[in-house]
Order: C-alpha cells, then sequence, then structure tokens
C-alpha cells in the first residue's frame, strides 16, 4: 500500500471516530436529561396499625392491616415510643372474631406447626414481634407450608428464634414452679418470666392437676392462671400479688417447705458443688420463689 493510501485510511478511521465520539454524548446529555427530567415518586405514608400486647390484639391488627389493600402498612405493639411524622397511625381495638379468622387461616392455608411457632412468638417479649410476625406471614401465604425451612430470611429466622426462646423458658418453668398449700383447698405459685409463658403453663398444669384449685401469677405482667377443679382454667388481668396472699397458707405449709429445703440440701455432695454449672442450668432470675433456694 502507497504513501497516499496510508494517509487517506487513517483519515476514514479519524473520522468514524469522531462521529461515533459525538454521537455517544449526545445519547449520554440525552439519557441524563430524560432522567433529571422525570418526575419523582410520590411518597406514600405508611399505615401503623397499633395494638395491645396479645394473641388476639396481634392477630386483629393483622388482619386490619391485611385487609387495608397496599402494601405501605406495618403492625406494631402499642408502647410509649414517640410516633414518627411520616407515619399513620391507627389504634386497633381487639376482636375475638378477627383473630379467629387469621388463626383458623394459618392452619388451614399453612400448618398447625406454624401457627404454634406464630403463637410462641407472640408471647415473647420483643417489641418489634408484631411487626416481624405480620411480614412473615405475608411471606408464608406466598411461599406455602415449608417457609420455616427458609432461615436465611431475616423475618422467618427472627420468628422461629422468638419461638424458640419462649419454648425454652417455658421448658424451664415446668420444673421450676413451686406451688403452696393455701387454706380453702387452694394451691398457688408465682413466677417471674420474662416472656409471657404464663399460657403455656397454663395448658401444661390443667392436664396435670386437674382435680385441683390452683392459681399461677405472673407477678410482673399481673396475669393470673386460675383453676377450679374439675374445671377448664381461664386468664385473668389485673391479679396483684397482694390478692393472692390474702389467702393465709395452710397450717401444713411450712413443714412441707422444710422438708423439701431438707431433702435438697441432704441430696447435695458438697464436694462436688458447682455454682457455676447451677447458675446455668438453673438462672437466678427462676429462683425468686423457690423456697429450696431461698429460705
Amino acid at each position: 500500500m502507497t504513501a497516499t493510501g496510508n494517509c487517506r485510511s487513517l483519515m476514514i478511521f479519524t473520522w468514524i471516530h469522531h462521529h461515533l465520539t459525538i454521537e455517544c454524548f449526545n445519547n449520554m446529555k440525552e439519557d441524563r436529561l430524560m432522567y433529571t427530567s422525570r418526575p419523582k415518586a410520590p411518597l406514600c405514608p405508611v399505615t401503623v396499625y397499633l395494638c395491645e400486647d396479645t394473641i388476639d390484639g396481634i392477630f386483629t391488627a393483622i388482619y386490619r392491616a391485611w385487609a387495608d389493600g397496599t402494601s405501605h402498612t406495618d403492625v406494631r405493639v402499642r408502647t410509649n415510643d414517640t410516633m414518627s411524622l411520616f407515619e399513620t397511625y391507627i389504634f386497633s381495638e381487639s376482636d375475638g372474631t378477627l383473630a379467629r379468622k387469621v388463626q383458623r387461616s394459618i392452619i388451614q392455608k399453612l400448618s398447625i406447626d406454624i401457627y404454634e411457632t406464630c403463637y410462641q412468638a407472640m408471647l415473647s417479649d420483643d417489641d418489634k414481634k408484631a411487626s416481624t410476625l405480620y411480614h412473615f406471614l405475608q411471606k408464608a401465604f406466598r411461599c406455602g407450608s415449608d417457609i420455616l425451612n427458609r432461615l436465611n430470611d431475616p423475618d422467618v429466622f427472627r420468628i422461629f428464634e422468638l419461638s424458640r426462646t419462649v419454648g425454652h423458658e417455658a421448658h424451664k418453668y415446668l420444673g421450676f414452679v413451686r406451688f403452696e398449700e393455701r387454706n380453702e383447698n387452694l394451691l398457688t405459685a408465682r413466677i417471674q418470666p420474662k416472656s409471657n409463658v404464663l399460657p403455656v403453663l397454663a395448658a401444661h398444669f390443667a392436664d396435670r392437676l386437674q382435680p385441683e384449685n390452683w392459681i399461677i401469677l405472673d407477678t410482673i405482667r399481673r396475669f393470673a392462671a386460675i383453676h377450679p377443679a374439675g374445671k377448664p382454667y381461664f386468664l385473668q388481668w389485673g391479679v396483684t400479688e397482694e390478692m393472692l396472699l390474702s389467702v393465709p397458707v395452710s397450717d401444713h405449709e411450712k413443714d412441707w417447705e422444710q422438708l423439701w429445703s431438707c431433702f435438697f440440701n441432704t441430696i447435695a455432695i458438697q464436694e462436688r458443688r458447682n455454682t457455676d454449672l447451677q447458675r446455668s442450668l438453673m438462672p437466678l432470675h427462676y429462683r425468686t420463689y423457690m423456697p429450696e433456694i431461698t429460705k
């Protein structure tokens, strides 16, 4: 190829490169103008349904939030936290009928295991449990009954974790509840749980102590399980420790406590005493009403 041919080819390549550069620049400029001139989507305020910290309260709020028909909804347990300017708040009154609808939907469309997991998670003391449960159920009704196998999802994992924590504390209390014999053929017990495990305990002891009159009181929440002999138990809010102690203990109660404490101390091998292990197996907050420890 001659020098003239080389020069002509170089000029052609330079011209093509120049025009391609200008065209690319113009396209980028148009895209930028289209992006900056595009109107911004309006911000949709979130509607938050505030509810009581009860099973019926949370389920009712979930039903109403779901019936809202938008994705800009949330459910929270009513607290004294500062409210946001960018959220709309609606207090949801508890409605047993609506709560039963949510319960039936979970059992029939998902499974009884998922319902039990949700039930125990609602008994926890976590402030965000209602919101987490609401988003969990949204995903569960889309994904189906295998939702609990998707622990990589943060909402699924959190519900599983809350349920496991409540179940663990309830299992501990099954062995640590101590009844006192009082006059009028009444057995009473007091507990101070972190989570609201009383409904789980009540179902257990209603089966074990069916012919007895007994009351188990959660002194922190002023929440009691009351079981008349031979009848179904019921749960009652507003029961205080003073009301429970107004019934005097029986004449034999002190003797039973002394015998139990003597047995507890006698079977222990002092040379193998391990306070750290004992504290791990029997944490301090379980011991408040255990006579073998406190007396």
